[in-house]
């Protein structure tokens, strides 16, 4: 393909699903024929917690027009440092398109005005991100003149920008899940429930302190899934019974859905995105905010679990089938390609 493919990704060390996701669009991209990159800030940087050789280049003066789109506050003299190192800067061809996160928001419009975008939409409740109460957008992005498509990962995201934006054109990809990883095996798991403390940490401290308080579950361990490897957090779900879901919000909601790969029976928020996924003949979904049902309901699994019930036993394993039928790396590829073809016209 001619045209080359630009995905802005932050530098951020920290380990974030979405941006897993940016390196993997670009990896099937390339492995079908088109001509895509990862754009870094800072010269050398990858991402190290997961495996990947994805395609890179370096683009500081992409990010110090974010930065001042922003007003982010720079010392004089590292302004000056990053100016410099612009000569440096790998090249990003002006026929190509840039493919931007949903969370700059209506000040995408601003970033290299005169090239073509795409925003990857990962998770629409981040699309009035940095607006003001009362602002008011004229020209917003999404109906920009060099604005080409959405690409959201969830019916639920779908459906909230067609309402916001209907004249715009929005795709819904499908996310995979690496089966290879994520995998039950029965004789893994242990009397064990995962959880990941960084979205909603006033919940899980209250869930987690009820169940010990009420002492029921002396034989289960805890364990926090956090700045984990992705080999790591496969390890952490592939030996878990339960996983506790604490999806707020969410565009789909991937680490629910990896534990479903894995065989966890999952109890906890489905965050919008997620309800396509959390269906009651695997998962139990609580509603958002109700800690007792939350603690109740994981209570109950457990002493079920201890006791082999075999109902229970069973939703483990019809929770991994639905997840590999309908959220494997296949379809996932299939959905963007197609979805590229489409808004390159290709097709």
């Amino acid at each position: 393909m001619e045209q080359k493919l630009y995905f802005i990704c932050t530098d951020n060390k920290k380990p974030v699903g979405g941006i897993k996701q940016l390196y993997r669009q670009v990896d099937i991209l390339n492995d079908n024929g088109f001509d895509a990159f990862i754009v870094h800030r800072k010269k050398g940087f990858r991402h190290q917690w997961f495996q990947n050789d994805t395609k890179i280049i370096y683009n500081i003066g992409v990010f110090n027009t974010i930065d001042k789109i922003f007003k982010k506050r720079i010392k004089p003299l590292k302004a000056f440092k990053n100016y410099f190192r612009t000569k440096n800067d790998d090249p990003i061809d002006k026929n190509g398109v840039l493919i931007v996160p949903e969370i700059y928001g209506p000040y995408i419009s601003e970033l290299n005005s005169d090239i073509k975008k795409v925003i990857f939409n990962q998770n629409c409740y981040y699309t009035f991100n940095n607006c003001e109460l009362n602002e008011s957008k004229n020209n917003p992005v999404y109906l920009d003149k060099n604005f080409l498509a959405s690409i959201v990962v969830s019916e639920d995201s779908k459906k909230y920008l067609e309402h916001i934006f209907p004249k715009s054109i929005t795709h819904r990809i499908h996310l995979g899940i690496n089966t290879v990883k994520f995998k039950y095996n029965k004789e893994l798991k242990k009397r064990q429930i995962a959880f990941m403390p960084r979205k909603l940490e006033d919940d899980i401290i209250q869930i987690i302190n009820i169940l010990k308080i009420k002492n029921n579950l002396e034989n289960w361990d805890f364990v926090a899934i956090d700045n984990k490897t992705e080999d790591e957090v496969a390890t952490i779900l592939n030996e878990s019974l339960i996983f506790l879901s604490l999806n707020h919000r969410e565009g789909f909601g991937l680490p629910p859905a990896e534990a479903m790969a894995s065989g966890c029976i999952v109890v906890g928020y489905a965050g919008q995105g997620g309800k396509e996924y959390f269906k009651p003949e695997f998962s139990f979904k609580i509603d958002e905010g109700n800690i007792i049902q939350f603690a109740q309901k994981v209570e109950e699994v457990a002493i079920k679990l201890n006791n082999n019930d075999e109902t229970i036993i069973n939703m483990s394993q019809k929770a991994t089938n639905y997840i590999n039928e309908n959220y494997n790396l296949k379809n996932e590829e299939e959905s963007i390609v197609t979805t590229w073809k489409k808004i390159l016209k290709l097709s």
